[in-house]
């Protein structure tokens, strides 16, 4: 019988440490997603790109925090950063977005084309 089984017992704790260490990753990246994100929309207010805080268009911005959530994990996992470094991967992906991402990238693919 399984349950009796001491070695069936550890590896299901050692599954769930595993499980659990991976959904602490993602809640510590994603809540310092979320507060780049949020200086990134406060800064949009007070330069004026949005007349308030709290709009529709703040429902869009939500597949990008979960979008700039994985970019950051998958940055953190890549270089193994803990702690601080990590939270301020976390930070920067949600300051930048995927907009900002995209300018980046299509900047380095067009100078890597030959363009200025």
């Amino acid at each position: 019988m399984p349950w009796k089984d001491a070695s069936w017992w550890q590896a299901l704790l050692d599954a769930a440490s595993l499980w659990w260490e991976d959904a602490l990753l993602a809640l510590s990246v994603g809540f310092a997603v979320m507060v780049g994100l949020l200086a990134k929309i406060a800064h949009e207010v007070q330069s004026g790109q949005r007349r308030r805080f709290i709009t529709r268009r703040l429902w869009l911005d939500i597949p990008a925090l979960v979008a700039m959530v994985s970019v950051a994990a998958g940055i953190n996992v890549y270089y193994d950063l803990t702690g601080w470094p990590s939270s301020a991967v976390g930070v920067v992906c949600g300051w930048l977005g995927p907009r900002s991402i995209d300018v980046l990238l299509m900047a380095v693919a067009e100078r890597v084309r030959g363009g200025k």
